[in-house]
């Protein structure tokens, strides 16, 4: 068994270099902080070879990272980046931007011929083309709940979806 200070002369270390070290867990002591020499000299060559092949390093050993785990995690993001790319060159996927401009101009355009549907069927009976355009608007009224409905995460769970008709 040695001393920290003993580690450090028989390491070439310095006594500070040792306290991280053993502070990091490559070193282990016992009870009355003594350590075994062989051990951690074992140890200490093991830290230098993994530091060595880079899978660990003084900054990663600070934050807790394991540089194998965060470059797997890395060519994960990248393998996807690269695979949602080609699925969008292929047009298996679009902008979720362009997807909703051209959803929102088609509902646009479904509300207006909508809208002109009580002045055609009406023609010159005012108070048919007022109730008719009443049961549209009401109809795009109960669309636009149920779609804000859904969106909170809501629905409709009462089963009576026509009930008033």
């Amino acid at each position: 068994m040695a001393t920290q200070k003993e580690v450090a002369e028989h390491l070439d270390l310095t006594d500070r270099s040792v306290r991280d070290l053993k502070a990091r867990g490559v070193f282990n002591a016992d009870a009355r902080s003594q350590m075994d020499l062989d051990a951690c000299r074992v140890a200490y060559i093991r830290h230098l070879r993994e530091r060595a092949a880079g899978r660990a390093s003084d900054g990663a050993e600070a934050e807790g990272l394991d540089l194998v785990a965060e470059k797997a995690r890395l060519a994960k993001e990248q393998a996807d980046h690269y695979a949602m790319r080609n699925a969008e060159k292929r047009g298996e996927l679009v902008p979720i931007a362009d997807y909703t401009a051209a959803v929102v101009s088609v509902i646009e355009m479904v509300k207006a011929k909508l809208n002109r549907i009580p002045a055609k069927v009406a023609k010159t009976d005012g108070r048919l083309k007022d109730r008719i355009a009443d049961a549209l608007e009401d109809a795009l009224d109960e669309l636009s709940a149920a779609r804000i409905t859904e969106e909170m995460g809501g629905g409709d769970d009462d089963g009576d979806d026509d009930a008033d008709e």
